[in-house]
């Protein structure tokens, strides 16, 4: 489906369709919705669904069949298969292809690799209920959600540390995707669905089964991690210690705000953290999911700490001699993307220096976007030092030279072949924000 003006009308139908869905769900809380599932299967949704899994070019599931072969085979012959499938209440979820993903702490995370078809389905389910249950979401929760993210925490964060706290409590689930209890989601998702078809969908991708190694294993619990909507079937479970903790009193009570981002979740404190651990710690139980104890701790601001990818520390500033709170991104960010790009290119390879620039030019920017709002003008003279150095050896190997490259490519001659410059001029220090706002 090309950005033609028929797929520009639809992605319009199906955001007025959203809206209508979060302002009914808005204005009363009680509300349940009894006819929902026949939107999935509407011709816009599924179009709609469709350019979202196309876009982010996942990999092929256990049918073997890629994104590349649905475009061979005919777009609009996939969206009429499933919408006749879907209207007839036939679809049926086939298998998920289990795969380990190496964390950067060391250990694996288990991904579920999904068939197209069914990537589509799960995205037409997401666009058409999420609306819903965005509207129930408390704000101190940023992540997956239409028009809040990981800029929106940081800032927010941020301001939050500036009124007199003194540390956070950093929290960590224990295996929370592959830990929620089916029985109890559901029960959260029927307080405000109660049409049966969409709940008898929404139950079977919950328990679709799994192969890995040949074997094929039916799962009891836990989301699908790489699935679609998995992201907000986690933030339907958290936002219940959300609202708790809010409908308590603990902010006042127990001066200690909360800030979530996915399962990710910092307690920001202003008197006893330990008092506001134990009283997390209780909601976490309620929920049937385990705290991990070994990386849950409690820091002091003037020893930092990291968040989604952020480094929040108190120092003194240099200018001023004031205490101020900084926002670096992490080593293990810097580190990541380092690896990403050597992963991405290499001195020998056998292609032309626009290629080069090419293939690096959005991962780079999608790095410094995303931390170009903090105190980042150090990590990104390192990230534009080491980026020059790959492009200037690769040049050099190609021209079958010896050596770093350094007399023959300068930087002002690699920005003058269209390496892009990240420097000081791209960063953008934010003002203190009122939070809230």
């Amino acid at each position: 489906m090309s950005d033609c003006p028929k797929a520009m009308n639809g992605t319009l139908k199906v955001q007025q369709l959203q809206r209508t869905l979060y302002l009914k769900s808005k204005q009363c809380k009680e509300v349940r919705f009894y006819s929902i599932y026949d939107k999935i299967y509407l011709k816009d949704v599924l179009w709609e669904a469709w350019r979202q899994v196309k876009a982010n070019q996942g990999s092929a599931g256990i049918d073997g069949k890629s994104i590349s072969d649905i475009i061979d085979q005919g777009e609009a012959k996939i969206i009429n298969k499933l919408q006749q499938q879907l209207r007839a209440k036939l679809y049926k979820f086939t298998s998920s292809r289990l795969v380990e993903i190496p964390k950067a702490k060391g250990g694996t995370r288990p991904l579920e690799v999904m068939t197209v078809e069914d990537l589509i389905v799960l995205t037409a389910m997401k666009i058409v209920i999420e609306p819903i249950f965005e509207a129930d979401f408390h704000e101190c929760s940023y992540g997956y959600r239409p028009k809040r993210g990981a800029k929106q925490a940081s800032l927010v964060i941020r301001e939050d540390l500036y009124q007199q706290a003194w540390g956070v409590v950093e929290i960590d689930f224990q295996s929370y995707f592959i830990s929620i209890p089916h029985e109890k989601l559901l029960k959260l998702i029927s307080k405000r669905i109660a049409d049966g078809s969409m709940l008898k969908l929404i139950k079977q991708t919950l328990t679709t089964s799994i192969v890995k190694q040949g074997k094929i294993t039916c799962k009891k619990v836990g989301v699908p991690q790489g699935s679609p909507i998995s992201p907000l079937y986690s933030n339907i479970y958290l936002n219940v210690i959300d609202q708790v903790w809010h409908s308590r009193g603990y902010p006042e009570k127990l001066s200690a705000t909360l800030h979530r981002y996915c399962d990710d979740a910092i307690l920001v404190c202003r008197k006893s953290a330990s008092l506001a651990l134990e009283k997390f710690t209780e909601l976490v139980r309620r929920l049937s999911l385990i705290i991990n104890h070994q990386k849950t701790r409690i820091t002091k601001l003037k020893e930092g700490f990291n968040f989604i990818g952020f480094y929040f520390v108190k120092r003194k500033s240099p200018t001023s001699g004031r205490n101020s709170i900084y926002v670096f991104p992490t080593k293990q960010s810097q580190q990541s993307i380092r690896n990403r790009l050597k992963y991405l290119t290499c001195r020998k390879a056998p292609i032309k220096p626009q290629t080069f620039i090419e293939q690096i030019k959005p991962v780079v920017l999608g790095w410094v976007n995303y931390f170009k709002h903090t105190n980042s003008s150090e990590a990104f003279v390192r990230l534009q030092n080491f980026i020059n150095n790959r492009f200037r050896r690769y040049l050099t190997h190609r021209r079958k030279g010896r050596g770093c490259g350094w007399q023959s490519y300068p930087n002002s001659k690699l920005y003058t072949m269209g390496m892009l410059y990240i420097g000081s001029g791209m960063i953008n220090y934010p003002e203190r924000v009122v939070q809230g706002l």
